[in-house]
């Protein structure tokens, strides 16, 4: 079970400027009482499907009998999506499989799939994979849940390609589209060609999709047990919804952000795993945090501020690159350490240069103690330069407690846009961006856009060294 050790966000460790106070949280609990009133009003009228979807074991079952049926076919899967298509699944790669999977060879993979990411418009990348992926033994999974990405498009027309001269009219076996279960030109394309298909239910967005089959297909061909998954997600709604401020560790931890930036001018939220296997939780977080939070208007359309900036940081890597900052820079930010108990591995450090006193103190010590010890440490320096900072604890690493953990993430998430006023299921700033790109593509519809880019994006040449 995960628990959420705030201590050192409280007065009483680290002082009444930077602390809160229990009073502060008293002062807050109207607050929350509303916000746990708005997600039962929206969960009855059938909004959030991610407190849904881990109650679904059909899409489970049919994930695995499909994941047995193409096993001797194909030896990798190619994940073609951007943002939620894709940073879910490669979260759970590296939290729940080996984090070196696609160098194993094949005896070692144990009928794990090789697995790989295209996430983003860059030529680079897909001329650097079509040198490393034999799409003859590929599977690609296009997820998009409108079909419309033009990144996840422009990645798929190639890739579709390369695969189209390699194996020929066969192509179709190759491909399952992951997108809206009904509409969408994905889905129109899908039937038109007969790829298989899996759903990404309406009511739920990209960034809170990891637990459909969004993630659970990548992750059960990466050999992920995707029940065991789903039940730990039922773990948290079932410990959490509904449950009143103290006993509510999703709604608390909104709570603690919400106070941190409305009373003490903490807008900066660092999330910092003391281990890689849990570092792509937190950049698949730094989306999900970022682009619920940050609107400018209130759900009544009034004009409001509200966003708080997620940084991803690993130890211990970031003692030694952020941490200076964090100490001794601005006193803006909150911390928040994932920690994982139990590691189930160690590796002693041997002996070292036995005799010289500056080398040899870590001689017959384990690389997991040493971890231990530094993280212990980090935590400490920043409780006395009184900056904010509180542990979600993980007992183990397995695949109920990362079901368990991405819950809590989503419905801290939720709540924190419930406490703030706003929407934190829509992106509209993002889709400004988008009609832009597709005026530049001169894609019918859109041409008053690209006007507009051509005349707001002339620049002086006086400013340009």
């Amino acid at each position: 079970m995960i628990r959420f050790d705030y201590n050192n966000f409280m007065e009483d460790s680290i002082g009444p400027e930077h602390g809160i106070s229990r009073s502060d949280l008293e002062g807050v609990r109207g607050l929350a009482a509303e916000a746990l009133n708005r997600m039962a009003r929206e969960k009855a009228e059938g909004k959030l499907g991610f407190l849904e979807i881990p109650y679904d074991d059909a899409v489970a079952r049919s994930i695995e009998k499909f994941r047995k049926s193409a096993a001797g076919a194909f030896s990798a899967i190619a994940v073609i999506g951007i943002g939620g298509s894709a940073l879910g699944a490669q979260a759970l790669r590296n939290a729940l499989s080996h984090l070196y999977l696609n160098e194993l060879d094949e005896r070692r993979r144990r009928k794990r799939m090789k697995v790989y990411f295209f996430d983003n418009v860059d030529p680079f990348e897909i001329i650097a994979a079509a040198d490393v992926i034999d799409v003859r033994e590929t599977l690609f999974l296009v997820i998009s849940k409108s079909g419309g990405t033009t990144e996840t498009n422009a990645n798929f027309a190639i890739l579709l390609s390369m695969l189209k001269k390699k194996v020929g009219k066969n192509y179709r076996e190759h491909v399952v589209a992951i997108t809206d279960p009904e509409k969408g030109v994905l889905r129109k394309i899908a039937i038109e060609e007969g790829f298989a298909t899996f759903p990404v239910p309406q009511n739920v967005g990209g960034r809170f999709s990891v637990l459909s089959a969004v993630g659970l297909l990548p992750a059960a061909f990466m050999g992920i047990d995707i029940g065991s998954m789903l039940a730990g997600a039922r773990t948290a709604i079932e410990r959490y919804y509904g449950m009143d401020l103290h006993r509510n560790a999703p709604l608390l931890g909104a709570s603690f952000h919400y106070l941190f930036d409305r009373s003490k001018g903490k807008r900066i939220n660092v999330l910092m795993p003391y281990t890689r296997k849990l570092f792509l939780i937190a950049d698949w977080y730094r989306q999900l945090w970022a682009e619920s939070l940050g609107k400018n208007r209130d759900i009544e359309g009034r004009p409001v501020i509200s966003g708080l900036t997620p940084v991803p940081a690993l130890g211990t890597i970031d003692q030694h690159s952020q941490l200076q900052l964090y100490l001794e820079g601005p006193n803006d930010k909150v911390i928040s350490f994932l920690k994982l108990g139990d590691f189930g591995c160690d590796v002693e450090i041997p002996d070292f240069y036995p005799g010289v006193s500056e080398v040899d103190y870590i001689s017959r010590k384990s690389l997991r103690g040493l971890n231990r010890f530094e993280e212990a440490a980090t935590e400490l320096v920043l409780k006395e330069a009184s900056r904010p900072n509180a542990s979600i604890i993980l007992p183990r690493l397995d695949a109920g407690i990362i079901g368990e953990l991405v819950i809590l993430l989503e419905m801290q998430t939720a709540y924190a846009g419930y406490l703030y006023g706003i929407n934190p299921y829509d992106q509209p700033a993002v889709e400004q961006g988008k009609q832009f790109t597709f005026g530049l593509l001169d894609r019918p519809g859109f041409e008053r856009f690209k006007e507009q880019f051509e005349r707001g994006s002339n620049k002086k040449d006086e400013y340009i060294l």
